[in-house]
């Protein structure tokens, strides 16, 4: 791979293609878990499936691009190190994020929220549980939208914003299971068009990843707290 915003040079097409489809496929596997149909973020099991196939669709797709695309997994990713602009990027996206959000939910529902997680449930959640499907989505989820699915259809077509366009809507598809076709799924749409357009200007994975750990951390980690009584640890 050459510079920042080097294109990658595939020795072939073939396992690019396999990695996409495994890469941004993946939620469609959850038809066939059962009770996966309708996800429920206050269902234990459910978030404990939902951690272990994105960790497994992580790994498949770093084999392929280890063993069978032969190109450095964390480069070819857009994992590189942070510099202070990329910090700035994400304090700007929280920001406009925030904005856009709550002016569309103004506009739409009055104020309603996007959220479909009850905080009071979600505070019955192990702690350890939480935590772990916050690190998870930010890690894996940045890593097949955006990284591997941006870096590979703009290698394929040598078209980025062809790959921007088809993580802001695959991402999006993918969390029809758990927010169905309502409002929550537009705030969806929105945070993935931002994380999108970070990864574009910086072509770097790691502030996506930050900003990505922010918005879940936030009520998955933080408005459970507000809620009386003893947070559940274990």
């Amino acid at each position: 791979m050459g510079g920042v915003a080097g294109r990658l040079i595939l020795h072939s097409r073939l396992p690019t293609i396999v990695g996409l489809v495994v890469a941004l496929a993946w939620p469609l596997l959850f038809v066939l878990v059962p009770g996966q149909m309708h996800q429920d973020v206050t269902n234990a099991r459910q978030d404990e499936q939902i951690l272990a196939l994105e960790w497994c669709m992580t790994a498949v797709v770093a084999i392929i691009v280890i063993y069978w695309e032969r190109l450095p997994f964390f480069a070819s990713v857009g994992l590189r190190r942070p510099s202070w602009r990329d910090v700035l990027a994400v304090a700007i996206a929280l920001a406009a994020i925030i904005a856009v959000i709550a002016a569309v939910a103004f506009v739409l529902h009055g104020g309603a929220t996007f959220s479909v997680a009850d905080p009071a449930k979600v505070k019955n959640l192990p702690l350890g549980l939480r935590i772990g499907l916050v690190f998870t989505a930010g890690i894996c989820e940045e890593i097949l939208f955006r990284g591997y699915a941006i870096e590979r259809f703009t290698a394929l077509t040598g078209k980025l914003w062809l790959g921007g366009f088809a993580a802001i809507v695959l991402f999006t598809l993918g969390h029809v299971a758990r927010y169905g076709l309502s409002v929550g799924l537009l705030g969806v749409a929105i945070i993935a068009i931002f994380l999108t357009l970070i990864y574009v200007r910086r072509r770097n994975l790691w502030p996506c990843i930050a900003t990505h750990w922010i918005i879940d951390g936030l009520p998955l980690l933080v408005a459970p707290q507000f809620v009386h009584g003893r947070p559940t640890i274990m």
